[in-house]
């Protein structure tokens, strides 16, 4: 279905109307849900619109970084840098494209006919270029800034030359009580080496687990049982205190066990470094220990190497299965439409309402529906990444990135059949051999960059709703703001180990929605300029909603710098895959020049990117000359001992 451009700017202005409401209805909500209890972050206070306006204008690094760490900071540089960057672009194409339809009517027939042969062919790559460029500077200004700032930090914490002098090993002998048969092995290959390394101090994690859970269970409930005393919401149960104690009775009678995993603290950073590189001692694992704040206690646990690889693969193979054949958005839009009940959502009734209203519709429910699914996405994608058993938080968070990302990449772009009206298949054999349909689904692209503007106007509205309101809180608290409110107080004030996966910030699916978004922004751009638009619209509202979530949240987890590694290797495998579409379409279309053109940037592109991403943050790199000798502080050894053992020994 093709638009007529007067078509095009009233659909397009009706999803532009309908996205200002929700985002009018949003602040409304906030202000009267949230804002009736104070919000503290460090010395300020947010009571009105005013105070969140100021804070958000205000704020600086050391403020997000006390509130939210660096993995925060990242996150929001990264939107904030991509914001400003697009704003520019936008800004300098607009300018551009109008001055050269006003100078077109300027100029001769000769000049129109040189405009026509060597410029207008090459438009596509020039414009390509450039955003390629703009990008590019956004991910080096990033590292760069970065960079210099996890550097100080890193260098100023005291507790520093312990912290990466310390070893998390897995795979001890569960009758090791003491760990003296590990710390004998791991000696006699230290001699055997020629290191002059020892072991400072060991700390052996028992196999608490569910003693955890219950643990933190038993402390929540008489929170609960201490707010529900000020006031009792309507239709919130009473916890069962007594049922956790006898739970707790029951655990503490069982033998004590090992979990197989240990913390070591050495005295040499050599002595770290040939540790964690080392492929002699095979029974153990070695690597560098999380940050106190990245450990997930509860999932170390009793369990063998060969089960830990076996769930891995188990659980991607499923998650191939589900997120390929059975619940892409395609599919799973297509059944419900066919369910008994549900056929309207075909959307063939809207031809019986009057005009423009019915297309209205038609052009801006579609999108809502399918990013309702994305989250339904989300929910099993969570699922399956916490069955995978992470032991640090961060491993959490990236691995669930990976999965989002690629998950949104496969279902809302490199499947044609997203588009809805499409019923084509990416891949189709023929008798002629291998025949790859995506000319006629890129193609089609001038129609549908309006469902993809629409598409990114709801996404950024929807991000920005769902930080704001936080929907996912108030039904846990069964749609108690008072409850919601204590609780969130609670999660952040409660030690680092009582930490949940229900009401933490999902910094996989915000980095993975965002790279999606800005691959759809660099398809689109030089055939649908209205994607720019809705794009700043997108970063913009993604930006303010993950701010005041992240200052609400606090810190979520510690990753060293792994998750800005992620972030922008995948950033680079985004970009990377808009230049592989553009030399296939360049290639349907015949237009050999800029299909060499944009296969020469691609190779280019692939030796930037590798030399780009071998320069980030490696903590075993930022040394100064104290961090290079042997430690034997004991002053720092003992506040080891106390940080490094289990909540519960």
């Amino acid at each position: 279905m093709e638009y007529e451009q007067s078509d095009y700017y009233l659909l397009l202005g009706s999803s532009i109307f309908i996205n200002i409401t929700l985002i009018a209805i949003t602040i409304f909500l906030w202000k009267v849900i949230w804002l009736q209890y104070p919000i503290f972050i460090e010395e300020f206070q947010i009571k009105s619109l005013s105070d969140a306006y100021n804070i958000i204008q205000t704020a600086n690094i050391n403020l997000i970084i006390s509130q939210c760490g660096f993995d925060g900071l990242t996150l929001l540089l990264f939107e904030q840098k991509l914001f400003i960057g697009l704003s520019y672009y936008t800004i300098f194409y607009y300018l551009i494209m109008g001055i050269c339809k006003i100078s077109w009517n300027y100029l001769n027939d000769y000049q129109k006919l040189f405009v026509q042969l060597n410029i207008l062919p090459n438009q596509d790559f020039i414009i390509s270029s450039m955003l390629l460029l703009v990008i590019f500077a956004i991910l080096i200004q990033l590292r760069k800034e970065l960079q210099i700032i996890y550097i100080q930090m890193f260098t100023t914490d005291q507790f520093t030359n312990y912290t990466i002098r310390t070893l998390h090993i897995r795979g001890m002998d569960y009758d090791d009580y003491d760990g003296v048969m590990m710390m004998l092995e791991i000696l006699k290959y230290l001699n055997d080496v020629g290191d002059l390394g020892t072991i400072m101090g060991i700390s052996i994690i028992p196999e608490y687990s569910k003693l955890l859970e219950l643990e933190r269970n038993r402390s929540l409930f008489k929170y609960q049982l201490g707010i529900l005393e000020l006031q009792k919401p309507l239709f919130y149960p009473l916890p069962n205190l007594s049922l956790i104690e006898e739970q707790i009775d029951q655990q503490l009678q069982k033998p004590f066990k090992l979990s197989g995993h240990c913390f070591i603290c050495v005295d040499r950073l050599q002595t770290q470094l040939k540790l964690c590189n080392q492929n002699a001692l095979t029974q153990y694992q070695i690597q560098l220990a999380p940050d106190l704040y990245d450990i997930n206690w509860v999932n170390f646990t009793i369990e063998s190497n060969q089960i830990r690889i076996w769930r891995t693969i188990i659980l991607n193979l499923l998650i191939m299965t589900l997120l390929i054949f059975v619940t892409s958005p395609q599919a799973l839009y297509q059944y419900l439409s066919k369910f008994p009940g549900l056929e309207f959502l075909s959307f063939k009734w809207t031809i019986l309402i009057p005009e423009p209203f019915g297309r209205i519709i038609k052009n801006n429910i579609p999108p809502i529906i399918l990013i309702s699914i994305n989250q339904i996405i989300l929910y099993l994608l969570d699922v399956i990444t916490q069955a995978e058993k992470h032991e640090r938080w961060s491993q959490y968070h990236i691995s669930f990135f990976h999965k989002m990302f690629f998950y949104l990449i496969l279902n809302v772009l490199v499947i044609p059949a997203f588009l809805l009206q499409s019923s084509e298949t990416l891949f189709n054999i023929t008798y002629n051999g291998f025949n790859i349909q995506l000319q006629k689904a890129f193609d089609n692209q001038t129609n549908y960059g309006l469902y993809y503007i629409t598409f990114l106007f709801y996404s950024g509205t929807g991000a920005f709703l769902v930080e704001l309101i936080r929907p996912s809180e108030l039904y846990f608290n069964y749609l108690s703001s008072y409850m919601a409110y204590y609780m969130r107080l609670y999660e952040n004030d409660a030690q680092h180990y009582q930490k949940t996966n229900e009401f933490c910030v999902q910094y996989g699916y915000i980095s993975a929605q965002m790279l999606l978004n800005l691959t759809i922004i660099c398809i689109f751009n030089t055939t649908s300029p209205f994607i720019l638009i809705a794009g700043l619209w997108f970063f913009g509202f993604r930006y303010i909603g993950d701010f005041f979530m992240l200052m609400v949240s606090k810190q979520e987890m510690v990753s060293n710098g792994k998750y800005l590694y992620s972030l922008l290797q995948l950033s680079c495998f985004t970009l990377g895959l808009w230049l592989v579409v553009k030399v296939i379409g360049c290639y349907f279309q015949s237009n050999y020049l800029m299909m060499y053109l944009f296969g020469i940037e691609l190779i280019a592109w692939v030796f930037i990117g590798q030399n780009f991403l071998q320069q980030l943050i490696d903590i075993n790199q930022i040394q100064d000359e104290d961090m290079k000798l042997k430690i034997s502080n004991k002053k720092y050894m003992k506040e080891w001992k106390i940080k490094y053992r289990h909540p519960l020994s």
